[in-house]
């Protein structure tokens, strides 16, 4: 059902302070009870941590050649220049967006991406990817942050899956700013559940996580995969999956379904009250 994302995307990243409802008796932040102020900048949020960490993944699986491309729906743009040096058994990359680079989403972003990995590899392969960001603007909005990914291969069941944490600042040009925690995990299953169908031909994936963005304004959302989101590469839209997001302190469910190939959600409100979507 929702179009896919990818949190590693390019979505969607625990401490308590990172849970939906967690409230620590020494923490003197209160949440806010009015309603937020702040949707179309959390969009962009949402938006900038989506395509910033499918880049890295998408730049990471071309230049191991391992990982799953199925999914990476988000590609690096022409624009951008790559270079690479590989010294003591650790190789650096430089994603340089230059000027006004446009990506496929039709949006503009600049500055650099620096990179950094090991390159050993063996059945049960861990890889730990670090990833900086310098000078990065995305329509208009300054980023600036660190994130650490976890890329693990199993050479055996062709298993692949990206942990990532992120901690990026995002600051508008009037004042506002504000911090995005991430949390999230992909693993992805080269399978099938058709039988009728050839081996390794339909791929499916499985995010989970939570993140927290807080505004300087008092604004916070927070957001919790409760039950894992399927993604599926012979389907555009999430299949199913609960996924449950705080605006300050109003609480949103929403379900995907069973497993249906469609663009249909199910949104339910803090009142109980179900609304069917199209997403």
């Amino acid at each position: 059902m929702k179009k896919r994302v990818f949190a590693y995307a390019g979505l969607l990243f625990i401490t308590c302070s990172f849970l939906l409802s967690c409230n620590n008796d020494d923490d003197e932040t209160q949440i806010p009870t009015t309603a937020v102020t702040t949707s179309k900048q959390y969009k962009d949020i949402t938006s900038a941590n989506k395509e910033i960490n499918s880049i890295v993944e998408n730049v990471f699986n071309t230049e191991t050649n391992i990982g799953n491309k199925s999914f990476s729906n988000v590609k690096t743009p022409e624009c951008a220049t790559i270079t690479s040096e590989v010294t003591d058994e650790k190789k650096t990359v430089t994603i340089d967006f230059g000027d006004n680079c446009e990506l496929p989403n039709g949006e503009v972003i600049s500055g650099r991406i620096q990179m950094s990995f090991s390159l050993k590899l063996d059945t049960e392969s861990k890889i730990e990817i670090t990833y900086s960001l310098d000078k990065i603007v995305y329509k208009d909005i300054t980023v600036s942050g660190t994130a650490t990914t976890i890329f693990s291969f199993n050479s055996d069941t062709g298993n692949t899956k990206f942990t990532t944490n992120s901690d990026f600042a995002f600051a508008w040009k009037d004042g506002l700013s504000a911090t995005s925690k991430t949390n999230f995990e992909t693993e992805s299953f080269p399978g099938n559940s058709n039988p009728d169908t050839p081996p390794n031909l339909i791929f499916y994936s499985l995010t989970t996580g939570s993140s927290l963005t807080q505004f300087s304004n008092g604004d916070r959302f927070a957001v919790e995969i409760t039950t894992p989101l399927r993604d599926e590469s012979s389907c555009q839209y999430t299949v199913s999956g609960v996924m449950v997001t705080t605006e300050n302190s109003a609480v949103i469910t929403l379900n995907y379904g069973d497993g249906e190939c469609d663009n249909i959600a199910t949104q339910t409100d803090a009142d109980g009250n179900e609304t069917t979507i199209e997403l």
